[in-house]
């Protein structure tokens, strides 16, 4: 049994026997190749599709968290500036504008345009929110001795300076997607 693995090995080594190997895998490596591309290709299109509906799943998601926050937010009034709540909402802000900076035409065709639509709505309120903060802390500080009221406008301006620069992203990537409600 050793003796025809050997004579098996030995005649392998001879250039005959590596010429007709060599003609008889090239046929079948190109079609593994062929396979393997056309494979490739059919995963490709199963995950631009997959990856177009999560893009349409995670926008609503956000979008729903956005509007919870700033929902809370304004109930906080001036004091969002300085609260947990604030800084979950310029997160979540911020998270919206990465997520519309990922929408394409392909998943604005196969599912996202309503939640990029639904994300313009509320970054509107998000806005109206901001600005109703500012004018409520503007409000209180007039009341607060003058060390108080400057260390509440610096966090003020802070906070506002970050929600505007959040916002001002989601309005970039909104205006670069051009979709109409």
């Amino acid at each position: 049994m050793a003796v025809g693995r050997i004579a098996s090995f030995l005649s392998s080594l001879s250039p005959a026997a590596d010429a007709a190997a060599q003609s008889d895998s090239v046929p079948e490596e190109l079609e593994r190749r062929a396979e393997a591309a056309s494979q490739q290709s059919q995963l490709t299109d199963d995950q631009r599709r997959s990856n177009a509906s999560d893009i349409a799943v995670q926008l609503q998601t956000m979008v729903s968290a956005v509007r919870m926050l700033n929902e809370n937010a304004v109930q906080q009034g001036a004091a969002v500036a300085i609260s947990a709540a604030g800084t979950e909402l310029h997160n979540a802000v911020t998270g919206l504008g990465h997520l519309l900076a990922a929408v394409d035409a392909h998943a604005l065709a196969t599912g996202a345009a309503a939640p990029v639509r639904e994300a313009s709505d509320v970054i509107d309120g998000v806005e109206a929110g901001v600005s109703s903060a500012q004018a409520s802390a503007e409000q209180i500080m007039r009341n607060l001795p003058a060390a108080q009221a400057q260390r509440a406008q610096e966090a003020s301006n802070q906070f506002q300076a970050q929600m505007r620069g959040a916002i001002r992203q989601v309005r970039e990537a909104l205006s670069d997607l051009n979709v109409r409600a």
